[in-house]
């Protein structure tokens, strides 16, 4: 007998109570300018450590918590000047996409690797052989010493940040990430009804905002899930254990609880040259997957675990794939499936979709409002806008128009996946296999018929430097920006310009902050990864792509195992499709070897079995009275590092203790 899924008919409304309002747009904008500065501050100066890990962090569910406790305050002192869930959810949506950027999360890869191809050239690395002259020069700083040598060693007295020389490098990375997101936005708009309405995505990442608001809009000063003994059960498990482990800083006698230690401490070997097994407990994964549907947490973990006994087999047989000379083996067979598997996902949600795609045209080429944000021939005429800018970024970095092409195509696939099926899972640690796609190009084409000049842009532009790597940078917003705020009617037309508000002021914030530490406190000594080893990782694997002797070329052997991951994704869909029972998701495969199912196995597995045993015999009643729990675990775990941070800023400055990890 097939289990219900309750969530599928949970809470989903979203905030519908008012306007987009002039002050819940400046809060945001003020919100998100204060998590872009305290990201890059905590981790490169307060060296507290850094709350973006995933693609819901920590630190947006912190500070979203903390205005819900502003909020609180306003509706206790001055009732009529409460903010509405509708107000809350823009704060929420504006926070979610500068609060991604911050140091590691992107924007620290992006100022610390453009100043480092000059400055850490040497004879040994040969990056002035191989890289300096293949870089465009309009990308990065001129190099002299005002700009590089200051940037690492920092001023002399009296010196100024020397502003001018990174005013135009920035903005043309600025402007290409801009039209990244606009495409992202416009893909969304074009897709949202469908998602919605015909595939009914459940948008878990929506549910937990507007639940947690649930009772302002009825003129109530608390909000109804913090009256539940549910929530506040789970909330003092998890802060409990986080506030235990603070007094270990003063009285190092009292043993720590070891329980939410990171990944580095919970490595498990199986067997030799086998990978090993994480026994992770992340509270954000045990909260948040709870909202999950369960075919989805089953296939997240048993894909995972199966993932990990191929590689060891592959690895402990010397299998391997490819032309002679240029083999692939476990980890890399395994992605190239996986990445086959993913694609089958695009082309699958794009089939499902045709009606509507076809519908979408014909409302753009009539005109009109059709009820959206945006209308129709607006997101096509910007989609072909912001696409073809991006092809002309990457043809000006030194691709030539195929690869930029093929690139896109790529960078399409790995995030219209990620997006998609995180508002579907609510799993916020889903990571495009392979990144963006670049490494498919080199496995797959080869590199033989490469120019250095295209080999270095597709280093480059696959690197951490552009829009991020593995955290997505407000692609995985949006669809649940245009869910939260699909019924406000007065104000619609800010839903998308919030958007961009807040990444063009929480991109400007951290490249004006990250660009000011370095300068003030040398970017030598703020011990932050992402102005060191980054760098050098990004660099060094450049030149070594442009030093080998024998380039690849194309390897039908490793087309064949994409193909054949494709074919197996193509088969779970049509299993699901025959038989309503069949548990195994095509979304377990094509993620089954990448950060979340590998290090989260443990809380997935505890999830699943909670909430599986919770329908079975509770029923949806039990599972929505069981819902507070896993909430305030979240809001417990995240309030918890919020007050470690602070102890750390008063007692520990610049030596804390970086309590929130994979």
């Amino acid at each position: 007998m097939a289990i219900p899924y309750p969530e599928e008919s949970a809470h989903t409304d979203t905030a519908k109570a008012g306007p987009i309002t002039a002050r819940s747009i400046i809060l945001g904008l003020l919100t998100a300018a204060g998590i872009a500065l305290y990201g890059n501050a905590g981790e490169m100066v307060l060296h507290i450590g850094s709350l973006v890990k995933s693609n819901f962090p920590v630190s947006l569910i912190l500070v979203f918590t903390i205005w819900i406790m502003i909020n609180m305050a306003i509706a206790r002192v001055a009732p009529r000047r409460t903010l509405s869930s509708t107000e809350l959810m823009v704060i929420f949506g504006m926070t979610w996409v500068a609060g991604m950027m911050p140091g590691v999360g992107w924007m620290g890869y992006l100022i610390g690797c453009l100043p480092a191809p000059h400055f850490f050239a040497t004879p040994e690395n040969r990056w002035a052989e191989l890289i300096l002259d293949e870089l465009p020069a309009w990308a990065f700083p001129e190099p002299v010493p005002e700009i590089m040598d200051r940037f690492y060693f920092g001023l002399h007295r009296g010196e100024s940040v020397p502003w001018g020389g990174w005013v135009m490098p920035v903005w043309w990375w600025f402007s290409a990430c801009v039209a990244m997101t606009g495409v992202a936005f416009c893909v969304t708009a074009i897709f949202h009804r469908q998602w919605a309405d015909a595939e009914r995505l459940t948008y878990p990442l929506v549910n937990f905002p507007v639940d947690m608001t649930e009772g302002f809009n009825e003129g109530h000063s608390i909000p109804t899930i913090c009256k539940r003994p549910m929530f506040w059960l789970g909330f003092g498990w998890t802060a409990g254990i986080i506030l235990w482990n603070i007094i270990p800083f003063f009285h190092p006698e009292v043993p720590r609880i070891t329980l939410f230690d990171s990944v580095n401490t919970k490595a498990m070997t199986v067997a030799r040259n086998f990978p090993p097994v994480y026994l992770r407990v992340l509270p954000l994964v045990i909260g948040l997957g709870y909202l999950c549907r369960l075919d989805l947490l089953f296939s997240f973990w048993f894909f995972g675990l199966l993932a990990v006994v191929k590689v060891g087999v592959m690895n402990r047989t010397g299998f391997t794939v490819g032309l002679q000379g240029q083999p692939s083996r476990g980890s890399e067979i395994i992605n190239l499936e996986s990445h086959g598997a993913m694609t089958v996902l695009v082309v699958w949600s794009i089939w499902m979709a045709r009606r509507h795609l076809a519908d979408v045209w014909r409302k753009a080429w009539a005109g009109g409002d059709e009820g959206g944000p945006v209308s129709y021939r607006t997101v096509l005429v910007g989609f072909v806008v912001c696409a073809g800018y991006i092809c002309g970024f990457f043809m000006a970095a030194g691709m030539t128009l195929t690869t930029a092409l093929m690139q896109m195509a790529l960078m399409f696939i790995a995030y219209f996946t990620a997006a998609k099926y995180i508002a579907a899972s609510g799993f916020g640690y889903l990571v495009p296999v392979g990144g963006k796609g670049g490494w498919w190009i080199k496995a797959v084409m080869g590199t033989a018929p490469m120019s250095a000049r295209n080999l270095t842009a597709l280093e480059l532009l696959n690197s951490s430097a552009f829009y991020g790597a593995g955290r997505l940078q407000g692609v995985q917003t949006i669809p649940h920006h245009l869910k939260a705020l699909e019924t406000v009617k007065q104000g619609r037309g800010w839903v998308g310009g919030t958007v961009f508000l807040a990444f063009a002021v929480g991109f400007t914030v951290c490249a004006a902050a990250i660009i000011y530490f370095c300068y003030t406190h040398s970017a030598l000594f703020l011990r932050s990864w992402t102005l060191w080893q980054g760098p050098h990782g990004i660099f060094g694997r450049m030149a070594t792509s442009l030093g080998e002797a024998d380039r690849t070329v194309f390897d039908p052997q490793k087309l064949g195992i994409w193909l054949l991951g494709a074919g197996e994704a193509g088969l779970l869909a049509l299993l699901r499709t025959w038989f309503s029972w069949w548990p195994l998701h095509p979304l377990g495969l094509a993620f089954q070897y990448t950060t979340g199912p590998r290090y989260y196995a443990l809380s997935i597995l505890m999830v699943w079995t909670a909430k599986l045993l919770i329908v079975r015999y509770g029923g949806p009643r039990l599972y929505e009275r069981a819902k507070p729990f896993f909430y305030g675990t979240v809001v417990g775990y995240c309030m918890g590092i919020g007050i470690a941070q602070v102890v750390d800023i008063i007692w520990f400055p610049g030596s804390g203790h970086g309590f929130h990890n994979y």
